[in-house]
């Protein structure tokens, strides 16, 4: 195998010669090399927040994925086999490092939730819902949103087996205002995938009550002098690592990243503050924990003030 490709074609051809166990090959290399799209598509406007800079994300999206338009209503589906998902969920395909990661994180959401029996709570992206099954368990009215209607009747059917009751929806992100508001909401690993985040950004003072706090955990939110900086060449765009690069190719996904100080000032503007928290040793433990600024902060204020009128 080699550390360079010189083209998307010969990547795929790559991908094709996988077993399907490399995953984490696979990013690596990918990360070593040039970037396998035209240069010119990777200048992008000043304004991150501006109509044009989407336009020029999607024309990386269409770039790389070999389609020339994106429509989430059909393009962020997945092909699943019902039974075997409900049978053996994802996080127990591999081995006990790989299962002992994920519950860790799972622990991490739940816990930064702060949830209590009773709360409404709301996951955006919820896929098969390890962590919200967790939550109905508990005793919290749980509401799922996923595109994905094959995700939906997995959970259902878990729901089932665990006598517990949850509400499933099969919308895009942005439905999710209609069915508040909740006291909390989360994503898991899911929210790079709304091209239209500032939209969604934007809504969460409607999804939420008023003490309501969203968390996001397993985003690509980097440091832009981090290692994972080349993958994301703009403060917020199509990620360009090999596991990003196969998913939009094979599936048509989005699979934005994003600058921490892009994402910090998109949740500035619209009144919540960011906390972030890192693991040493898991890279799934990451999350960000967002809260209402104060109503009486004037420095908050007055960011929100100069986010309006730059936007």
């Amino acid at each position: 195998m080699t550390d360079e490709f010189s083209s998307l074609e010969e990547f795929d051809r790559f991908v094709e010669s996988l077993d399907g166990n490399e995953t984490e090959d696979l990013k690596i290399k990918t990360l070593s090399n040039s970037f396998l799209v035209d240069p010119s598509l990777l200048s992008m406007p000043d304004d991150p927040f501006s109509s044009s800079y989407r336009d020029a994300v999607l024309r990386i999206h269409a770039a790389v994925s070999g389609r020339p338009s994106y429509d989430v209503t059909t393009m962020e589906h997945t092909p699943l086999d019902v039974d075997a998902e409900i049978e053996t969920p994802s996080v127990y395909r591999f081995d006990g490092e790989w299962l002992g990661n994920y519950l860790e994180s799972f622990a991490h959401v739940i816990r930064r939730l702060n949830v209590r029996p009773g709360m409404r709570v709301v996951e955006l992206g919820c896929g098969d819902a390890e962590i919200s099954l967790h939550l109905a368990r508990l005793g919290c009215d749980v509401t799922l949103i996923d595109i994905e209607p094959d995700y939906l009747a997995i959970v259902q059917r878990k729901a089932v087996r665990l006598g517990v009751s949850v509400t499933t929806i099969c919308a895009p992100f942005a439905n999710a205002v209609e069915h508040g508001p909740f006291e909390r909401a989360f994503f898991y690993q899911a929210f790079h995938h709304d091209l239209d985040h500032q939209s969604l950004v934007a809504s969460f003072c409607d999804l939420l009550t008023a003490d309501g706090e969203v968390v996001l955990a397993g985003e690509p939110v980097i440091d832009p002098d981090g290692p994972w900086a080349r993958a994301v060449p703009y403060p917020w765009g199509p990620r360009l690592d090999g596991l990003s690069l196969r998913a939009m190719r094979t599936h048509g996904w989005m699979e934005l990243g994003f600058h921490k100080e892009y994402f910090t000032e998109l949740v500035n503007r619209n009144g919540w503050t960011a906390s972030f928290e890192t693991s040493d040793t898991n890279n799934l433990v990451s999350s960000i924990a967002l809260r209402r600024e104060v109503p009486d902060d004037p420095l908050g204020a007055m960011r929100r003030f100069r986010g309006r009128l730059r936007g």
